[in-house]
């Protein structure tokens, strides 16, 4: 293949390719769905049950509302990744503060029919992602602009069998909307290029559609355990591509042309329990499952059917496992705390500037106010550690290959308000 095409199928292969990567970490499927979880680690989640927000982890759980609630609220997400990093060439590759800050919201539903049928509702972010570098950043080839954000719309029903099971179900239509931008870097003086010239663009934004089910069993009012699943959702983006590479050497010009991708979200299961050891103490776990071993191989291809990329990605399933507790201060104050540990399913060669997923280290803390009996907020902050990983990366020709260093953290921040009718 001759150096020009190898550039164009690469410039379009590094946009399609990192769409794919950046929302296949579990550092960007979200959880933050509820404060109350943030405030305990996300530990218990299919089993709790103690607001609106349940319903949307674990549909079968609304069997245990006996009115209709309502949870709105916002999650801040304000990382702090870093990265320290040379290039083959010699030059610095050094960039700050790589990830923006993020405002996650949610709302939930629940009504009760009678006492064995319930529905719901809840609108949620699965899934998100956002990094920035300057656009004369000396590997913009691989770093750039990424931003991907999906929203998550579900119906669901539950249903009580007796005293100790109920079953939920429910759909989901899933909104994603990707962007990705890469500059020209240090491959400029190449191309005849500025640094901050665009070398891929890629926009897409396209709908998905998927199914979740849950089951509950009550031992008794003070012990429960809960099991859910989430399919897997197949987003077909037709999207927009461009460049400002010339036409002579294989680029759009500035031209933009279509291209389709397949962004395949996986399934995940999770189990949870809820154990209320005392009457003002309970603690909860959970232990969850995602088969980001499904994310084996990465397509694009052109409207004519031609393959602009494939690539083997050989992802690896990954869990998240989390133990908290809860206080019951009072019938005004409630506390809860938690802990909690992510697994990465990106393998360390397969790690991108773009993305420098980790296993990570979660400690939470929140606390709930109730104003009366149907009022409350709930307030949650977690902290989050990941452990120092390298990257090795080369740009799309292979001209240049970069050496990274990063450890990442982050703090998150939550308020639902809480509403029986």
């Amino acid at each position: 293949m001759s150096q020009k095409n190898r550039l164009k199928q690469s410039a379009i292969a590094v946009a399609v390719a990192l769409v794919s990567a950046n929302a296949s970490a579990a550092g960007f499927q979200l959880n933050e769905y509820s404060s109350s979880g943030l405030g305990r680690a996300f530990s218990g989640e299919g089993a709790v049950a103690d607001n609106a927000a349940s319903g949307s982890r674990n549909p079968a759980t609304m069997t245990l509302f006996d009115r209709p609630s309502f949870s709105g609220g916002v999650t801040y997400i304000n990382p702090d990744i870093d990265l320290n990093g040379s290039s083959s060439s010699g030059q610095n590759a050094d960039a700050e503060n790589i990830a923006p800050h993020a405002w996650v919201p949610n709302l939930h539903f629940v009504m009760p029919l009678n006492d064995r049928w319930a529905i719901g509702a809840s609108a949620v972010t699965n899934y998100g992602l956002a990094t920035e570098f300057n656009d004369n950043y000396v590997a913009g080839s691989i770093g750039g602009k990424t931003d991907l954000v999906t929203s998550n719309l579900n119906l669901s029903a539950a249903y009580r069998l007796n005293q100790h099971f109920s079953f939920g179900l429910g759909v989901n239509a899933v909104y994603a909307d990707a962007k990705i931008v890469r500059n020209a870097g240090e491959l400029a003086p190449a191309l005849g290029l500025q640094p901050s010239s665009e070398i891929s663009r890629l926009e897409g934004k396209e709908w998905g559609y998927g199914w979740n089910a849950g089951i509950l069993y009550e031992v008794d009012e003070n012990n429960r355990y809960g099991l859910t699943y989430r399919s897997k959702v197949d987003i077909d983006f037709n999207g927009d591509y461009s460049n400002d590479i010339p036409v002579a050497i294989g680029g759009t010009g500035g031209a933009t042309i279509p291209g389709k991708l397949t962004l395949n979200l996986p399934e995940m299961w999770e189990a949870s329990a809820y154990h209320r050891v005392a009457p003002k103490w309970a603690v909860h776990y959970s232990l969850a499952y995602t088969s980001w071993s499904q994310f084996q191989e990465l397509k694009a291809t052109g409207n004519n059917g031609r393959t602009l990329f494939q690539k083997e990605e050989g992802f690896r399933d990954a869990y998240r496992i989390a133990l908290g507790t809860t206080y019951y201060h009072d019938d005004n104050w409630t506390f809860r705390g938690g802990v909690a540990f992510d697994d990465s399913p990106v393998p360390a060669d397969k790690r991108s500037v773009s993305i420098p997923d980790q296993d990570r280290f979660w400690l939470s803390a929140g606390t709930t106010y109730a104003f009366n009996k149907d009022a409350s907020v709930d307030v949650g902050v977690s902290y989050m550690h990941g452990k120092k990983v390298t990257i090795r990366e080369a740009d799309p020709v292979g001209v240049n290959t970069y050496t990274y260093s990063s450890e990442g953290k982050a703090w998150l921040y939550g308020v639902n308000l809480n509403y029986a009718f």
